[in-house]
């Protein structure tokens, strides 16, 4: 069921990209040669007008492929080419994909933030100030120690403790302060789920713990942010102040991993922090056992990451050709037809060791 979801849901992000690409096109009168449901070799093939509509074998997304979009094309020079029309024009065509797969994510996260009541739990990676929305934070439980206190209570990973005998709990120190104080006593710790934000309320009892010399209860603590969405505006531009926000935090968490691999020259932390199809489809499964939200909180964030990627200035990539295109803009001249044929092949051999090289690390992954 996981492996279906995961081909769905990547089949509609990229469908919904090349939507945008073929949408533009035919407004922009440039032909489309083909609109491909997966990708080839061709299962099934039909040709409405000048556009031939297929399915193909490899369940994967899909593609459009235009008159003209390749430089050296034999029809280049046709009215209806790709090649023959202006800069503004060639230009909506390419950014076209990436703002279908924005506007999904925004909707995605107008559904999500209204399902979980407009509060919505992000895990605390480094220190980052969310924009747009009220925000509190919660200690949330990453590890439970087997026959602890914690499991015996029937605490879980994930959990979020907000409250210890009715008072409310907003850092890891002070928690650990009430543990601590707190030996052979009987502690109603009240929990909150932050997948659908559901509470319940166990009994657990500290025990001291030999490894730390201090009373404890057995688990790992973690810190979440909770985005609260209070005001009528937040309200109204959840989905674009949520999307706006985890582009944000993704850049600056991901920008960190890089610099930590650069300072310390150890490219570890970078490499579990990128997944390829075999690592989003784990991660995938992990969401759909969560339930429908999670399941559309990851297809939001797959779509954004999706947009971001193809709007990165790299040959092969739409970034890539409106890199181009901006170029000529500048220069008023166009680039030389076969050096951005050479260019963009080049990327994309690249891009495909890329993700081989991706897939064979989440593979290793799955033996850990």
């Amino acid at each position: 069921m996981a492996i279906l979801v995961f081909i769905v849901i990547l089949s509609i992000l990229v469908l919904l990209h090349e939507l945008g690409h073929f949408l533009m096109a035919k407004r922009a009168g440039i032909g489309v040669e083909e609109f491909g449901l997966g990708l080839p070799p061709r299962i099934w093939g039909k040709k409405i007008g000048e556009t031939i509509y297929s399915v193909n074998w490899l369940p994967f997304g899909g593609f459009v492929r235009l008159v003209g979009e390749d430089p050296l094309d034999k029809n280049v020079n046709a009215k209806n080419s790709f090649y023959q029309k202006s800069i503004l024009q060639r230009s909506l065509v390419v950014v076209a994909g990436v703002v279908s797969n924005f506007i999904l994510a925004v909707v995605i996260f107008y559904i999500v933030v209204f399902a979980l009541g407009f509060k919505v739990s992000v895990p605390l990676l480094i220190e980052h100030k969310f924009k747009f929305v009220n925000e509190t934070r919660q200690v949330f439980v990453v590890d439970v120690s087997v026959n602890s206190a914690a499991d015996k209570a029937g605490i879980k990973n994930g959990d979020s403790i907000i409250k210890v005998d009715g008072g409310n709990i907003s850092s890891i120190s002070e928690l650990q302060s009430i543990i601590r104080s707190s030996e052979g006593k009987v502690l109603i710790l009240t929990l909150e789920n932050p997948v659908n934000n559901k509470t319940r309320e166990v009994a657990a009892t500290p025990a001291f713990s030999q490894q730390l010399k201090v009373p404890a209860l057995g688990v790992g603590l973690g810190e979440l942010v909770v985005l609260n969405y209070q005001t009528l505006s937040q309200k109204v531009f959840s989905g674009f102040i949520h999307s706006y926000n985890t582009i944000d935090y993704s850049i600056k968490v991901f920008g960190q991993l890089i610099g930590f691999a650069v300072r310390e020259r150890d490219i570890t932390p970078v490499s579990e922090g990128v997944s390829g199809p075999v690592g989003i489809a784990q991660i995938t499964s992990q969401a759909v056992s969560l339930g429908a939200v999670s399941t559309l909180q990851l297809m939001g964030l797959l779509s954004l990451n999706l947009a971001i990627l193809n709007i990165l200035p790299i040959p092969a990539l739409d970034g890539g050709r409106f890199f181009f295109i901006i170029v000529e803009a500048i220069t008023r001249r166009r680039v030389y037809p076969k050096v951005e044929k050479w260019a963009h092949s080049v990327g994309f051999a690249l891009l495909l060791a890329l993700i081989v090289l991706i897939t064979y690390n989440d593979i290793l992954k799955l033996f850990r």
